[in-house]
C-alpha cells in the first residue's frame, strides 16, 4: 500500500468530519482560556471535568470570528454582565472543523447566556449551602452594630470613583458628624478579587479593636464580574469577621454571596454612606430625646422633693417635741429603775451584813465560855491535844469567870 503523507491523512480526516458532522451542535463546557485578539477574533479553549475527581476528561480549541464575536459578546454581556473569559461555564452553538495544519477546533456561531446565568446561580447556591452546613452563614449578622458607628475600615480600590463618593458623602454630611476612615486597598475586579479582599480583611481583623465596622465598596454601576465575589474562602472570611461587615458593591440587579453573609448589604457606596449617616442621626436624635426625658424627670423629682421638705418642715417641730417627751419619759423610767435597783441592793447587802454579824457573834469565845466550855492555854497557845503537855508543865484554864493555873502531874498520852 502506498503510504500517505501527514497532509493527506489530515485531509482525509477533514473530509470525514465535514461529511459526518455537517451540522451545528450545542455544547456545554468551561472556558479554560479566552481572549479577544487584536483582529477582533476570539480564541479560547473549552474543557470538561469529571464531576467526582475534577480532572479534565475532554478539551477542544474554540474560535469565534470577529464578524460573529462582536454581536455575541454584546448580547452575552447585556444578559449576564460578563465577558467571555476563563472560568465561565457556557453553552455555545458550534460547527466542527478540522484543519490540516491546526487540527481539530470548534467555531462558535451562537451562545446561550441563560445557561451561564444558571450556572452562576447554581455555584452561588452551592457556596451558600456549604456555608450553612459549616454553621457560619449568619455569624456576622449576629454581631451588634455600634450605635456610634464612626470608626470605619474601608476596603476598596483606591482609584475607584465609588470610594471617592463614599468618603466625600461621609466627610461633608449635613449634620457635621465626624467619621474616621482608613482605606485598606484591594482589587475589586478580576480573578484576584478574592485573595486581595481576604488579605485586606485579615489586616482589619488584626486590629479590630480600632474599628466599629468594615465597609466593602466598589465603584461602577454595572454588574460585570459579580462572579468574582462568589468565592467560598472570601465568604467564609467575611462570615467569621470579628466586626460587622457592610457591603455596597455597586449593583442594582443581582446579589453576590458576600451580600448573604455580610451584616448589612446595600446596593451602592453612596447608599452605604447614607446608611451610616442616618444611623448616627437616629442615634443622636434618640440621645437628645433621652436627655430631655432625663431633664424633665430631674425637674419633676426636684419639685416633689421640695414639696416633701416643706411638708416635713411644718411637722418637724411637733415631731421633735413628741420625740423629746418620749425620751424624757424614757429617761425618767430608767432613773426610777436604777433608783429602785440601788435601794433593793442596799437592803440585800444590809441583810447579808446582819447575817454575817450574827455568825461572827455566834463564834465569840466568850459566848462559848458562858455555855460552860473552857480553854486551856500552854505557853500562850491554845491546847488542843493532851499529848502536847508533859508532867511538871504549867497550864492555864480559862473559864467564863476567872482562870485556873495547874501543874501537869502525869503523862496523859
Amino acid at each position: 500500500m502506498q503510504p500517505l503523507t501527514l497532509y493527506q491523512l489530515n485531509t482525509l480526516v477533514k473530509e470525514v468530519i465535514e461529511e459526518r458532522l455537517p451540522n451545528r451542535y450545542w455544547v456545554q463546557g468551561e472556558l479554560s482560556e479566552g481572549r479577544a485578539g487584536y483582529n477582533g477574533h476570539f480564541y479560547g479553549e473549552m474543557i470538561q471535568k469529571d464531576e467526582r475527581t475534577a480532572s479534565i476528561i475532554a478539551k477542544a480549541r474554540v474560535t469565534c470570528w470577529a464578524s460573529m464575536y462582536a454581536a455575541l459578546s454584546r448580547t452575552f454581556h447585556e444578559a449576564t454582565g460578563e465577558t467571555l473569559r476563563a472560568g465561565l461555564t457556557v453553552m455555545v452553538e458550534v460547527s466542527v472543523s478540522f484543519h490540516q495544519q491546526y487540527g481539530y477546533s470548534l467555531t462558535i456561531t451562537n451562545i446561550d447566556p441563560s445557561y451561564t446565568l444558571g450556572d452562576m446561580a447554581r455555584r452561588r447556591q452551592e457556596i451558600l449551602r456549604q456555608l450553612e452546613q459549616d454553621g457560619i452563614l449568619h455569624d456576622n449578622q449576629q454581631l451588634s452594630l455600634p450605635l456610634l458607628t464612626q470608626r470605619i475600615a474601608v476596603i476598596s480600590s483606591a482609584t475607584a470613583a465609588g470610594y471617592g463618593d463614599f468618603c466625600n458623602q461621609l466627610l461633608h454630611n449635613e449634620y457635621g458628624f465626624y467619621f474616621h476612615l482608613q482605606l485598606f486597598p484591594a482589587i475589586m475586579q478580576g480573578q484576584h478579587v478574592p485573595e486581595t479582599l481576604i488579605a485586606a480583611l485579615q489586616q482589619v481583623a488584626a486590629e479590630s479593636e480600632q474599628w466599629d465596622a468594615v465597609v466593602i465598596i466598589r465603584g461602577g454601576g454595572s454588574t460585570s464580574d459579580l462572579s468574582d465575589f462568589d468565592s467560598y474562602p472570601l465568604a467564609a472570611c467575611i462570615a467569621q469577621m470579628p466586626l460587622p461587615v457592610i457591603t455596597g458593591i455597586g449593583h442594582e440587579r443581582d446579589e453576590t454571596v458576600l451580600d448573604y453573609v455580610a451584616h448589612t448589604h446595600l446596593k451602592t457606596p453612596t447608599a452605604v454612606a447614607a446608611f451610616l449617616i442616618e444611623r448616627l442621626a437616629a442615634t443622636s436624635t434618640h440621645v437628645d430625646e433621652l436627655s430631655q426625658r432625663i431633664s424633665r424627670s430631674v425637674i419633676e423629682r426636684i419639685s416633689r422633693e421640695q414639696q416633701r421638705i416643706i411638708k416635713l418642715a411644718s411637722v418637724l417641730p411637733l415631731a421633735f417635741q413628741t420625740v423629746r417627751q418620749r425620751q424624757e419619759h424614757l429617761l425618767d423610767t430608767i432613773l426610777l429603775r436604777i433608783s429602785n435597783a440601788h435601794r433593793e441592793r442596799h437592803i440585800r447587802e444590809q441583810h447579808r451584813l446582819q447575817l454575817l454579824e450574827q455568825r461572827l457573834r455566834s463564834l465569840d469565845p466568850a459566848l462559848m465560855l458562858q455555855r460552860g466550855y473552857s480553854m486551856t492555854i500552854v505557853d500562850g497557845h491554845l491546847l488542843h491535844d493532851a499529848s502536847e503537855v508533859f508532867p511538871g508543865q504549867k497550864i492555864t484554864t480559862r473559864l467564863a469567870k476567872g482562870t485556873i493555873t495547874s501543874i501537869v502531874t502525869s503523862d496523859n498520852t
